[in-house]
């Protein structure tokens, strides 16, 4: 019996540490502008052309699971990977290339891609990605572990771009450890942290 209190002592321990590591590790990461953000797919993108006088063309568009727009003029056009400024250049490019004089292109943001986290989180749900998101930014957004999580043996589910779905197991103990670096999430994954069998 006291080895059993004693061993969820230590547990209770150890996610307490986690947690607060976890917060403190998200504080230290700062966001990135908006024009630094890189575009991911399922972004949904508002573009504004501006070209002549007074003249303009909008389009909302969502990014493609392949990561491609298909923009008037163009065609399909590869965005993801591109920073917000980067993809307004390229567009400015294009468009000038044969269509426009001297285009200004503007593009926001409007819904970023989400990532998912499921299991013994204090607040399970999705989550955008900002910019990027790892693994322990992730839990950190979800407020920590609960008492009875089992923090080593995290599971990301990933759907890849074949349709096909793969499963990364993550020790969070070797990333707080320094053993192992933390892990970057992608659009769609879905992240589960089980209870602890003690």
């Amino acid at each position: 019996m006291k080895g059993i209190r004693t061993h969820s002592i230590y547990l209770g321990v150890v996610v307490s540490f986690l947690c607060v590591f976890s917060c403190l590790y998200a504080q230290s990461r700062q966001q990135p502008s908006p024009d630094e953000y890189v575009v991911g797919t399922e972004n949904v993108l508002q573009i504004d052309v501006y070209y002549g006088k007074d003249e303009k063309l909008s389009q909302k568009l969502k990014v493609s699971s392949k990561g491609y727009i298909t923009f008037p003029l163009l065609g399909e056009v590869e965005v993801v990977g591109l920073t917000v400024s980067e993809l307004e250049k390229r567009l400015s490019a294009l468009l000038e290339k044969d269509y426009l004089v001297n285009p200004q292109v503007s593009v926001f943001v409007e819904q970023y891609s989400t990532v998912s986290i499921f299991g013994e989180v204090k607040k399970p749900g999705a989550y955008p990605i900002e910019g990027s998101l790892s693994v322990m930014e992730l839990i950190s957004k979800a407020e920590g572990f609960t008492k009875i999580a089992s923090p080593n043996k995290v599971k990301i589910i990933r759907t890849n771009q074949d349709g096909t779905k793969e499963e990364i197991m993550v020790k969070i103990k070797n990333i707080t450890n320094k053993q192992e670096s933390d892990v970057p999430l992608k659009a769609g994954d879905v992240v589960v942290v089980p209870e602890s069998m003690f």
